[in-house]
């Protein structure tokens, strides 16, 4: 079976959702020097309490794999208009965990952030998901240009 650029997309977007889903995002330092951890799913303080409330960026991760794991099984049958628009829906998908993550930030926003290197795994999504919707675009452009060249003319 052949790999097409777009599948490798897909699939790499899928393994740096699950990747981004097992991180720390932001170490967060309050005023009074304690260091406290938000993950995708719980925010745990200094003292040992976690808090459950950021479990939204969790599941717009999840949801950003189900739907790049989507794209890929889509891209087996050649459905090129479905693949542009799983694409369009995981940059979406992309851009909102940046929004809900800059509310958390802003909620926050006393402390300072140490930023880790996991928190550009949504960003290199997007620029999968983006590669994906132009390289759907090419092949698809590629098999018309080559089915129409076989026309019988009157």
């Amino acid at each position: 079976m052949k790999f097409r650029s777009y599948q490798i997309f897909y699939l790499l977007s899928a393994v740096l959702a699950i990747a981004a889903l097992c991180s720390t995002m932001l170490q967060i330092i309050e005023p009074s020097g304690a260091t406290n951890e938000l993950t995708n799913f719980s925010y745990k303080a200094a003292d040992g309490t976690v808090t459950h409330s950021p479990v939204a960026l969790g599941v717009v991760l999840i949801v950003t794999a189900i739907v790049n794991l989507f794209g890929l099984i889509v891209s087996g049958f050649q459905n090129f208009d479905l693949q542009k628009r799983v694409s369009i829906l995981g940059m979406l998908l992309s851009i909102g965990y940046y929004l809900l993550l800059g509310v958390y930030a802003w909620i926050l926003s006393a402390a300072s952030f140490i930023l880790s290197v996991q928190l550009l795994f949504p960003f290199i999504m997007l620029v999968f998901n983006a590669l994906a919707f132009f390289a759907a675009r090419r092949t698809e452009a590629a098999i018309l240009a080559k089915a129409s060249g076989f026309r019988l003319r009157d």
